[in-house]
C-alpha cells in the first residue's frame, strides 16, 4: 500500500508545475507554443479541411495547413475529454454517474475523431503527390502516419489504414502479402 501512495505522490508532483514557475508563464509557454497551429472554430476548421479534400487541386502545402490545423483542433479537444476521462476513473463504482457524463464526453470524442480522420486523409493526400513527383521515401512517410493514426478495422478495403498499407507495400515491392482487414466474417 506504501508502494501504491509513493507512486501516485510522485506522479502527482510530475504533472505540477515546476516550483517556482507560476501559472502564467506556463501560460505564456503554452501559446507561444500552440499559436501557429491554427486555433479557431472547430466547425470552421472541419468545412475548411474537407473542403480541401475535394479540391483535386489541393497543393502539398495547403494540405500540410489543413492536417496541422486537424490535428491541433483535435489536441485542443482532448483538453476537454482528459478531464472528462479523469472524472470517469473517479467514478468508475458509480453507473448512474457514468450515464449521465457518456454524452458529453462521446460527443466530444466524436468531433475529435472526425478531426484525426481529416489530418489522416490530408496525410495520405500527401502521400499520393509525393510518390507521383517521385519522392517515395517522403511519401513512405506520410502513408506511414495515415497507416498509423488510422483504426485498425476501418471499412475495410475501403478504409484509410488499408489503402495506406498497400501505398506503403508498393513503394517497398511487397504486395504479395496479404493486408489484415478484418476479424470479422467477410
Amino acid at each position: 500500500m506504501k508502494t501504491i501512495v509513493a507512486i501516485f505522490c510522485v506522479s502527482m508532483l510530475v504533472t505540477l508545475p515546476v516550483f517556482g514557475e507560476d501559472v502564467d508563464s506556463l501560460r505564456t509557454k503554452e501559446v507561444e507554443q500552440w499559436s501557429k497551429s491554427g486555433f479557431g472554430d472547430v466547425n470552421v476548421i472541419v468545412k475548411n479541411a474537407t473542403a480541401l479534400l475535394a479540391d483535386e487541386n489541393a497543393t502539398i502545402s495547403q494540405l500540410k495547413d489543413a492536417g496541422k490545423s486537424t490535428n491541433a483542433a483535435a489536441n485542443f479537444i482532448g483538453n476537454i475529454t482528459d478531464k472528462y476521462d479523469d472524472y470517469k476513473r473517479e467514478n468508475y463504482k458509480y453507473d448512474f454517474v457514468l450515464e449521465k457524463v457518456a454524452p458529453s464526453r462521446d460527443a466530444y470524442v466524436k468531433v475529435s475523431n472526425a478531426l484525426k480522420g481529416l489530418r489522416n486523409q490530408c496525410y495520405f493526400r500527401i502521400g499520393l503527390q509525393l510518390k507521383s513527383n517521385g519522392k517515395n521515401l517522403e511519401a513512405f512517410l506520410y502513408f506511414k502516419d495515415a497507416f498509423r493514426l488510422s483504426t485498425m478495422v476501418e471499412n475495410g478495403k475501403e478504409g484509410l489504414r488499408y489503402k495506406a498499407e498497400q501505398e506503403m507495400k508498393t513503394l517497398l515491392g511487397l504486395q504479395e502479402i496479404e493486408s489484415f482487414v478484418t476479424w470479422q466474417g467477410t
